[in-house]
């Protein structure tokens, strides 16, 4: 079986990407040939074939659909598993049905849109790590809540973290800089923590404007000296970012960034919504999404209690690449 793999960028080397690589690589181990078609490509080891729209090229948005509709109509496959971009299944959709050739998305995400609707016409199933992603699906068959895919090869291989006895004060915040991270949040709990404690903040600035207010945001509240913003790092960085703190903040609503699953390897807690903390299975969180409840959190210790081999064990039970290929792969494999 042939797997037309569709995503947004292929690269070893980008921050918030490089991990579809090793969802690729899994499904090829699992016995699944994938052929890829991505927006924009860089750097990686060429171990399968990507066909790439042009966007590193420049090409314009015309000439990449162009791309995009010749490649479906003349690549061979038998599936088509769309990468968190459901844009792709309003575009070709329709052939892909006409054809008879079953559609899969993968989103974690909890908003509506247009091609989210046609998702749901055109898709035979919809994989969610969570159950609050695409909660206008909730009920339907075609929605199958399958936990994160964390590769543990790539994050702790050869390594035997035992303890994490990190200065719990340096916090730790890794994600995408938009609106909907709400790291005003986290830089607003700094208030009602004493002056020793600091957050250092990991992350493309996607909305440069918002990124502009959080910096004036600082200014106003004068933690200028407590907040640092260090930029995108590849994953290979982040190994060492990981192994270097105790906490994180993340009050991404409705979703959980793979990043928080990521650092439990390490022995850091993640500090979330109560809705993400139940969907990773952390045993305390905060009870409202409020600056001083997530200090009130930090300073009574409620996270301490669960150390390196706990905080890994939720990882490895509940969301790991190896299982979630797998999961999606019973469906994809049979065309249900």
């Amino acid at each position: 079986m042939t797997l037309l793999f569709v995503t947004q960028k292929i690269s070893q080397n980008d921050d918030d990407l490089g991990f579809v690589i090793l969802w690729i690589k899994e499904f090829i181990r699992q016995g699944i040939d994938v052929k890829v078609i991505c927006l924009e490509k860089g750097d990686f080891d060429s171990s399968f074939d990507v066909f790439s729209l042009g966007k590193e090229k420049g090409s314009c948005f015309w000439v990449r659909v162009f791309r995009f509709l010749k490649f479906v109509f003349t690549l061979k496959y038998d599936r088509v598993f769309i990468h968190m971009n459901p844009e792709y299944i309003t575009l070709a959709g329709w052939f892909w049905f006409l054809k008879g050739t079953p559609v899969y998305l993968w989103y974690t995400h909890y908003k509506m849109h247009i091609h989210m609707f046609f998702a749901g016409v055109f898709c035979k199933r919809m994989f969610a790590a969570t159950a609050q992603s695409m909660p206008q699906y909730n009920g339907s068959a075609k929605k199958i809540v399958t936990g994160h895919g964390i590769d543990f090869d790539f994050w702790i291989k050869n390594k035997e973290i035992l303890t994490n006895n990190n200065n719990p004060k340096k916090l730790l915040s890794v994600h995408r800089l938009c609106r909907s991270k709400r790291v005003e949040l986290g830089i607003l709990a700094l208030k009602y923590l004493p002056e020793d404690y600091s957050l250092t903040i990991y992350g493309r600035d996607v909305e440069k404007d918002y990124v502009k207010e959080l910096h004036e945001l600082i200014n106003k509240e004068s933690l200028e000296n407590r907040v640092i913003f260090k930029g995108p790092t590849e994953p290979e960085n982040l190994k060492d970012v990981y192994s270097s703190h105790r906490l994180m903040i993340n009050m991404a609503s409705e979703t959980i960034d793979k990043t928080m699953l990521e650092s439990m390897l390490f022995g850091i807690y993640p500090i979330t919504t109560k809705a993400n903390s139940f969907a990773i299975g952390l045993p305390a969180s905060i009870n409202k999404d409020d600056p001083k409840e997530i200090a009130d959190f930090i300073i009574s210790e409620k996270w301490k209690d669960y150390d390196v081999s706990y905080l890994d064990k939720i990882v490895k039970d509940n969301h790991s690449l190896s299982a979630l290929i797998e999961k999606m792969n019973k469906y994809i494999s049979l065309g249900g």
